[in-house]
């Protein structure tokens, strides 16, 4: 089963090519199956929520993490759903993930303001974990479009660690199953710290890749301890959607839009594009090949499913276009059209002939990254 959705999971093994792909969009789960190498959507769940992120446990049960109604829990494969809100008091949420942290199964969900929950009972029963706001910084985190509150944008379990990536304002990590937290301060000023993704990968145990909102695609080599900045793709700029190859670990596709929201919604088209790197973001490729070049909107998932014959590569824009690629990125072709499959509010933004918006287009950015938008030439 594959799993397609902003804040969820993102990368997956299966011992043959999986026959259903599981999409968290705007407008509830879509289901599409693979019937005579076709894909046609065969089933919608939860229509009226926004599903921020999908994620998926061992045992094969479904969390779906939504936009002010908290989570959703499936036990058959996606048809079926039931809300799991037991000790969440925060139910705008913007992230999830299940696995496994220190040999333990657990389910973790991230909100708007930036809240972390904790499952150890499949959902049954949720616990905060408080200490996520312990830290210095806290005070700082910020998002640009109103309430202007920082959420937490991303949940990584390594193994003993877990990460979180804050929009905007952190890095954090911690080592004793969430009962403290470091920042590992990415950027000493607050408002460079856009945490959007956060890749790593066991060959590589001291890199740290994220895709950062505001600087770009950034690297560490010493777990965390230095940063640098990464060469960005030209007419790239804002990065979110990005996914290794678990087993290659070089290997990255990445997604960016040409400058940063502001940009797109006086323009009118983000103009997402994909991008393939061979040495782990030190340099790119562009992927066209199927791809649309200049359209309006902008990737909102990016998947990867690694199987005996190869792997698949799986995209959402936030006009609801699902791509697939079974050639390492070389071709890609549509398969289904979905609702669409957005980060927060950019599909509203994104819209043809749309009306201004309050929460879309009333932003406000750090005197740095003001001048950085004013600068960039897109």
């Amino acid at each position: 089963m594959i799993l397609l959705s902003n804040g969820g999971h993102n990368t997956h093994r299966a011992a043959q090519a999986s026959d259903t792909i599981v999409v968290g969009t705007v407008d509830g789960i879509a289901l599409l199956s693979r019937v005579e190498n076709r894909w046609a959507r065969t089933h919608r769940a939860l229509a009226g929520c926004n599903v921020s992120a999908v994620t998926i446990a061992d045992d094969g049960t479904l969390f779906a993490a939504t936009h002010g109604v908290g989570v959703a829990r499936s036990r058959d494969g996606g048809l079926t759903w039931q809300w799991v809100n037991n000790g969440i008091d925060r139910h705008d949420l913007w992230a999830a993930r299940a696995g496994k942290l220190q040999g333990k199964d657990v389910v973790l969900v991230g909100a708007l303001p930036a809240h972390l929950y904790i499952s150890e009972d499949a959902g049954d029963s949720w616990r905060e974990l408080t200490a996520l706001r312990d830290v210095e910084s806290v005070d700082g985190w910020v998002f640009p479009p109103p309430p202007r509150i920082g959420h937490i944008k991303e949940i990584v379990l390594d193994g003993d660690r877990l990460m979180v990536g804050i929009e905007i304002g952190a890095l954090l990590v911690s080592t004793d199953f969430g009962k403290s937290f470091t920042d590992m301060k990415v950027d000493p000023v607050i408002g460079e710290n856009d945490i959007h993704r956060i890749l790593v990968n066991p060959a590589r145990p001291n890199r740290i890749l994220i895709a950062n909102g505001i600087v770009g695609v950034m690297t560490s080599d010493d777990n965390g301890k230095t940063w640098r900045k990464n060469p960005m793709p030209p007419e790239a700029n804002y990065p979110d959607p990005m996914v290794i190859h678990p087993d290659q670990p070089d290997l990255v596709f990445l997604t960016a839009g040409v400058g940063w929201p502001p940009h797109w919604y006086k323009l009118g088209r983000a103009r997402g594009k994909m991008f393939r790197s061979r040495d782990a973001g030190q340099t790119w490729e562009r992927l066209l090949g199927g791809l649309p070049n200049g359209q309006r909107a902008t990737f909102g998932a990016l998947t990867i499913e690694v199987h005996d014959k190869g792997y698949g590569l799986y995209a959402a824009d936030t006009d609801g276009q699902i791509f697939e690629s079974l050639d390492g990125g070389d071709t890609w072709c549509i398969i289904a059209d979905v609702a669409a499959v957005s980060k927060g509010e950019f599909y509203r933004g994104l819209k043809k002939d749309r009306v201004p918006l309050a929460t879309v287009d009333d932003v406000a950015f750090t005197a740095v990254a003001t001048a950085r938008l004013n600068a960039a030439k897109v």
